[in-house]
């Protein structure tokens, strides 16, 4: 545990607990002799005691971890006492507390956040010392985050996107803590490069009161108008936020705000354009125009084509949604084929495969990789149009257009006869 936390649980005894005697070798020998259910039975019994008042159930539960500092119920236990220490008002153990699971789950950036949020709540020198610590390390474990491989599920584009939001947050971080720490020169370059991974409001208010502390006004006065062209709630009165950049721009402009209205929407702009930039990289096949109907998406196949469904009106489409990472789309994908090819005979039948959630970097290794036929299109928002919200999805579409069938999931056992059954009721429909 980092030094100040020590301190807190070197200086924080119980509230009401007397005072007590070193407890005898004996009972710390029968202490660590406890089996884990003679503890949970004890722990049990002071939950009951304690019959939902916090601070009995605090003074309890620590009485346990003093006799049981090494318990397998540490999680549950630090969850309670936070969650008593916060309705105590008890700011010093919710901070102990939190710091506690944070060793717990080292690995857990959620929590780490919680702990530097805790600390910069506090403004002493010493909390502010361990944020920066903190802070520090907490962009160390998000780069080594970053050079893992990406989950199966995710794109790469997808993945770059998510650390660059990670590293943003820890730069955040960072200049919070040398803001606090009165270094507001570093506290401005860490803000900046938060911002420029992913432009947030609290990142642009920050930056604006380390420029003011710099007295470097046009540049305040520029971030908070960036803050102001951003949505989020995490300004807590954006009015007097309003209010005092307005001031600080008359200040630069003879007295006048004139011109103030026209900075802030040039920072939507900018925000607006970058955001645009980053969906387009993420979705690099998205449908760009409005349609009128889901047969109208244009989905291009790994040849370069374009295609629509509504290029197939008048006959039966069997399309299927899959992706690289599904694993029972592995095991329904030659039957699909079986299928396409006990249809291929009858013109009055397609089967299409619409690639979903990868890019197309994942999906030529994979079908090469795994012998699949190469005519799969790649998906430019038609699931999420169609609502597809698990995979494999298969839809049968009648000759009219209409959607006759749709098998989410994937049953090995019936596939083939379910999409046989489909075709024949789309026939009749029409």
């Amino acid at each position: 545990m980092l030094a100040s936390l020590l301190l807190l649980t070197a200086l924080i005894p119980p509230p009401s607990a007397p005072r007590q005697a070193k407890k005898p070798a004996a009972a710390a020998a029968a202490a660590a002799s406890a089996s884990p259910e003679q503890q949970a039975d004890e722990l049990q019994k002071i939950l009951e005691q304690a019959n939902g008042e916090p601070g009995a159930r605090l003074r309890g539960l620590e009485r346990f971890l003093r006799k049981y500092p090494h318990t397998e119920a540490a999680d549950q236990i630090y969850q309670l006492l936070i969650k008593d220490a916060t309705a105590l008002n008890d700011d010093r153990r919710v901070l102990l507390y939190n710091e506690k699971l944070s060793e717990l789950h080292p690995g857990d950036l959620g929590q780490r956040i919680k702990v530097l949020n805790l600390l910069l709540l506090n403004h002493d020198a010493a909390s502010v010392a361990q944020a920066r610590s903190d802070a520090d390390a907490l962009r160390r474990l998000v780069e080594r985050k970053a050079a893992e491989t990406p989950p199966a599920e995710m794109s790469r584009a997808r993945w770059d996107v998510d650390m660059n939001r990670l590293r943003a947050l820890a730069d955040m971080f960072q200049g919070a803590a040398a803001l606090e720490g009165g270094d507001p020169a570093r506290a401005v370059e860490h803000f900046q490069a938060s911002l420029r991974l992913e432009p947030n409001e609290e990142a642009a208010e920050k930056l604006g009161d380390a420029c003011l502390q710099l007295h470097q006004t046009a540049a305040a006065v520029d971030a908070y108008a960036l803050a102001l062209s951003l949505p989020g709630d995490t300004i807590a009165e954006r009015s007097a936020l309003r209010a005092k950049a307005g001031a600080l721009y008359a200040q630069l402009h003879h007295g006048s705000q004139a011109g103030f209205g026209d900075l802030i929407l040039a920072k939507f702009d900018q925000i607006a354009a970058q955001d645009a930039a980053e969906q387009r990289a993420l979705h690099p096949y998205e449908q760009k125009t409005p349609v009128a109907s889901y047969a109208d998406y244009v989905l291009r196949s790994l040849d370069g084509r374009d295609h629509r469904l509504a290029d197939y009106r008048g006959k039966i489409v069997v399309v299927d949604f899959w992706a690289t990472w599904c694993e029972p789309c592995q095991v329904e994908h030659p039957i699909f084929e079986q299928l396409k090819r006990r249809y291929a005979a009858d013109p009055r039948v397609v089967f299409v495969a619409v690639n979903t959630a990868d890019d197309e970097s994942q999906v030529k290794p994979f079908l090469a990789a795994h012998h699949w036929n190469d005519d799969t299109w790649l998906d430019a928002g038609l699931a999420d149009y169609l609502g597809i919200d698990s995979l494999p999805t298969t839809l049968v579409i009648a000759p009219s257009g209409a959607i006759a069938a749709r098998l989410a999931g994937f049953d090995e056992a019936s596939f083939a006869s379910d999409i046989e059954r489909a075709i024949r009721a789309a026939g009749h429909r029409g």
